[in-house]
């Protein structure tokens, strides 16, 4: 029952949990080689094209591959959240829970099970799609009792505010009835894991993935066997703690903006970005308990500053950076100059593939979905299929040589491009700062 519920039944759960019918899976799903191979193209479009700098940090390495493992993880980016996680966890395999709505679509729902992501239905989906929380949990427990890995946000909902909100018992809940299950010998780990995106909601951005230090729920067996309430609230603070230690949060939510402004002053700065931005926001939260007046001033200071750079088109990076000499910023606009052809190039054959993904979430209601969305039409339908079509093209006009090396120069001048965009953004604000 163990190998079921953590390998095969859970692609299968929704459609059959009514009648539970014998599984039938096709054959390629059968092979792992097409989990691993869809992981690594999609990990590939996440972590190199879709985000400019995806960084590691602090994964633990020293677990044996059978110790169960329940990764904990704050929640700003909807789904992107999910994947940062999914895609950069080594060898191993997590199962991820996620909000039931994103799976009504019948490719999203293949697609997410497939990438071993399992509903959690909330209230607003009704209280008869609730009532089936009970078999996804149970699920939970079999997959950790094999030796799984299961991944979850403990806020139960996402937020676009650098601010961690309170966590919910539902993690606490699964974890205990794990390690009683198993008598206290399960060995299950929590592992905290901070996200952190220079910028949650645009493409070319820097996601840090923040590891803490694992920790047993067994330290907690004490206090559960006394009080099992108490030691809910304890396991769930420990919690809320590790990840709050991992991210970038904000108490002070009236200056939220502010304070974001401030802290992004530190993206391009020398040294690691993660402590330079943790360290920014800790001096200034120390700054409000401290000196409120001095704190409200600094606050002043830097609205004005940030909206005199703002109708001037200039980001609060770009400020923060060391600014190059006026030699070394002429080199670079030559240098962006002389690329312009293939930046050129690269656009035309990547605007249309480009702009679906774009056009399609100016519709969406929340707006917190566009990056996830933008991503799957990228990766799996918008880039593939255009450029198929680009490449019948040419052949039809030319040969097999000529349009199999027009197709392999795509990828490449496309991801020029974009980067060659960002790179002459960025250049002219430099520009802008020196005049």
């Amino acid at each position: 029952m163990g190998y079921f519920c953590s390998h095969i039944y859970p692609y299968f759960y929704i459609k059959h949990r009514n009648n539970h019918p014998k599984p039938h899976r096709p054959a390629m799903f059968n092979n792992l080689f097409f989990y691993h191979a869809l992981r690594s193209y999609i990990r590939f479009w996440h972590n190199v094209i879709f985000y400019r700098k995806v960084e590691i940090k602090n994964f633990p390495t020293d677990l044996a591959p059978n110790t169960p493992i329940l990764i904990i993880t704050n929640h700003q980016n909807t789904l992107m959240d999910a994947l940062a996680v999914v895609l950069n966890v080594g060898a191993r395999q997590p199962y991820f829970l996620t909000r039931a709505d994103i799976f009504k679509k019948d490719f999203v729902r293949k697609l997410l099970m497939y990438l071993k992501m399992l509903p959690v239905y909330r209230l607003r989906d009704g209280m008869d799609e609730m009532q089936q929380n009970d078999e996804i949990f149970q699920m939970c427990v079999n997959i950790l009792g094999a030796g799984g890995t299961l991944a979850a946000f403990p806020e139960g909902n996402h937020g676009v505010q650098y601010h961690l909100r309170p966590f919910k018992k539902g993690l606490a809940r699964i974890a205990f009835k794990a390690e009683t299950a198993h008598d206290w010998n399960l060995n299950l780990q929590i592992l905290p894991c901070g996200l952190y995106y220079t910028n949650c909601q645009k493409m070319g951005e820097k996601l840090v993935v923040n590891f803490g230090e694992p920790f047993s729920v067994r330290d907690f067996k004490a206090e559960y066997e006394q009080n099992q309430p108490r030691s809910l609230t304890q396991l769930t603070k420990r919690m809320s703690d590790e990840i709050k230690s991992k991210i970038l949060h904000f108490d002070d939510l009236p200056h939220h903006d502010t304070l974001k402004w401030l802290t992004d002053n530190e993206i391009r700065k020398d040294g690691d970005l993660m402590d330079n931005v943790l360290n920014k926001a800790k001096g200034l939260e120390q700054l409000r308990q401290l000196n409120a007046e001095t704190y409200n001033k600094r606050l002043e200071e830097t609205k004005n500053l940030k909206h005199t750079l703002s109708k001037r088109g200039i980001e609060a990076e770009i400020y923060g950076q060391p600014k190059p000499s006026v030699f070394a910023l002429v080199s670079q606009t030559l240098g962006l100059l002389l690329c312009a052809p293939v930046a050129l190039y690269g656009w035309l054959n990547s605007v249309i593939p480009y702009s679906i993904p774009f056009y399609v979430t100016k519709k969406l209601k929340d707006k917190q979905f566009s990056s996830a969305i933008r991503l799957v039409l990228f990766a799996l339908i918008t880039f593939p299929f255009v450029w198929l079509i680009q490449w019948g093209i040419v052949l039809g006009f030319t040969d097999l040589k000529t349009s199999a090396l027009y197709t392999l120069s795509l990828p490449f001048t496309g991801y020029f491009a974009h980067r060659w965009a960002r790179w002459w953004s960025e250049t002219l604000q430099l520009w802008k700062l020196r005049s």
